[in-house]
């Protein structure tokens, strides 16, 4: 364990450098992902036999490829993969191989319970009005769908309408995500983006009338941004009546245009941090509640609720006889014994009559997807990425392969940093349950840590619950980088080797 005064000299030593990728892939970064040759009939075996101990369902997303073309290219700061849209003949070839890749993994997947549903991408609304009822019944091809569960459709302001989200919900999609970024037309036009703040509010009044749920996703730190036009952006759709709005740090990272071209026209982290800290006060004072350190919801006439990210945080929960969470989120307790990391089978204790360990495995189908095909808590399983490339994904499903690019088979160190790291999400960490899960007791594991968060502010422990205070939840991935450090250390040298010996290789 670090001693504090090192602890200290670290954060100080990162806590005014740009953070990147907060929140998407856990532990460790897909920068780790490097095994080419991803076992995935053994995957889906582990999966099978993680089933034998507790009930597994499925968190599906389902991914769309294309993006309108921007000026910068991809909105000038996404780093999410991405291919320029062009015509609709591009979107029915998808939804042809989509349909293929579902009958690969039929023999594993095909009738599993599902958790939610997510269509991301790319740009899932580019499709035309007539392409929901095909797109929803590829998923019905391969599972049944629940009638109450939660199904998800992201896009961009300028691709809603009203003919679109009609025909959405009649497909059976009951919730809309809608990037907007920004509300003012002069700031979105650095994205490239031929979108308006009309656009956005227009969505916003079909959602209302249908009775569609809706969340709003804003980015502060953008180029020439101020406080007042977040604030600005804030008060518009506050008083729209928006019950969910997602206001995260812009991520400026990779070969983008913002990250290469438009650094001095960013704010510092130090600014960031203030737009952070006058977003989130307004944002409480509205009457809405924090519930990840961007995430922000209020009671409302239409549910806020994420449940899709919401499990993702929590791929292990205690739930009823029919697999629904305690109303905590998380049980209380254990019902069904199961084995904690130690393997000995004492990582629970008894709980109330009918609970059950639920396991939420995430499966990415199609285009970039990301699974994550977890295992047990004492036998980790994998998380890999699908092709970022299409014709690469349609090569593989041509040849009759999963199309899958690489991926990383957890270790049990790795799948605790990464539980822990996505529980810490919901800026709560409830060490009792922790324990009883995993065999492992992060409030002494992390003590010294813990002490020094703790003097800045950042974090309170009391009674085993390890609550993110304050600046804590902005500095959740620098905290994040710190308890991980001895592995991320271990981690990148492998790589180095693993790289040394490859052109070794190839040089004999």
């Amino acid at each position: 364990m670090p001693e504090s005064s090192d602890i200290r000299a670290w954060i100080d030593a990162h806590r005014r450098r740009r953070q990147s990728n907060k929140v998407l892939h856990g532990h460790p970064s897909p920068m780790f992902w490097l095994d080419r040759e991803v076992p995935i009939c053994d995957v889906m075996a582990n999966r099978r036999n993680a089933a034998e101990t507790m009930r597994k369902k499925i968190n599906l997303y389902v991914g769309t490829p294309y993006c309108l073309p921007t000026q910068p290219d991809r909105c000038g700061f996404c780093l999410f993969p991405s291919e320029v849209y062009r015509n609709r003949q591009q979107l029915d070839t998808y939804l042809n191989y989509l349909r293929r890749e579902g009958e690969l993994f039929r023999p594993w997947l095909g009738g599993a319970e599902l958790a939610s549903i997510y269509f991301g991408g790319g740009t899932s609304n580019l499709y035309r009005a007539d392409q929901y009822a095909p797109l929803m019944g590829i998923v019905r091809e391969l599972f049944d769908i629940p009638p109450d569960i939660e199904v998800t459709l992201e896009g961009i302001p300028q691709t809603f309408s009203r003919e679109k989200l009609e025909a959405m919900q009649a497909a059976g999609i009951n919730r809309i995500s809608m990037g907007v970024q920004q509300l003012d037309d002069e700031l979105i036009a650095a994205s490239g983006r031929r979108q308006t703040a009309a656009q956005v509010f227009d969505t916003i009044d079909d959602c209302r009338d249908l009775g569609l749920p809706l969340s709003i996703d804003l980015i502060f730190g953008w180029p020439n941004q101020t406080v007042d036009h977040m604030l600005n952006d804030l008060r518009a759709l506050v008083a729209s009546g928006i019950t969910h709005i997602t206001n995260y740090e812009l991520n400026v990272a990779g070969r983008t245009d913002f990250s290469r071209n438009r650094r001095h026209e960013l704010p510092t982290t130090e600014q960031n941090l203030e737009m952070y800290r006058i977003g989130r006060d307004y944002l409480v004072a509205e009457g809405f509640r924090q519930t990840t350190p961007y995430d922000f919801e209020r009671a409302g006439p239409v549910p806020s609720a994420y449940l899709y990210e919401e499990l993702f945080r929590q791929p292990f929960r205690m739930g009823d006889a029919n697999g629904h969470a305690g109303a905590n989120g998380h049980g209380n307790g254990a019902g069904r014994r199961h084995p904690g990391a130690n393997g000995h089978g004492n990582g629970a204790g008894p709980g109330h009559p009918g609970e059950t360990l639920v396991g939420y495995d995430a499966w990415g189908w199609g285009f970039a997807g990301i699974s994550f095909f977890f295992g047990a808590p004492d036998s980790p399983g994998w998380a890999y990425m699908n092709h970022v490339r299409v014709d690469d994904y349609f090569r593989d499903l041509d040849a009759g392969r999963f199309p899958v690019m690489r991926g990383f088979h957890y270790t049990p160190e790795d799948l605790h940093l990464h539980l822990l790291f996505q529980e810490m999400q919901g800026l709560e960490v409830d060490g009792a349950r922790f324990r009883a899960l995993t065999g492992r007791d992060v409030v002494a594991d992390y003590r010294a840590i813990w002490g020094e968060l703790a003097e800045l502010d950042w974090v309170r422990v009391e009674d085993q619950q390890i609550r993110i205070l304050g600046d804590g939840a902005f500095y959740l991935p620098l905290i994040q980088n710190l308890m991980a450090r001895d592995r991320l250390e271990e981690m990148r040298r492998e790589r180095v080797a693993g790289v040394a010996g490859a052109s070794a290789f190839s040089a004999a």
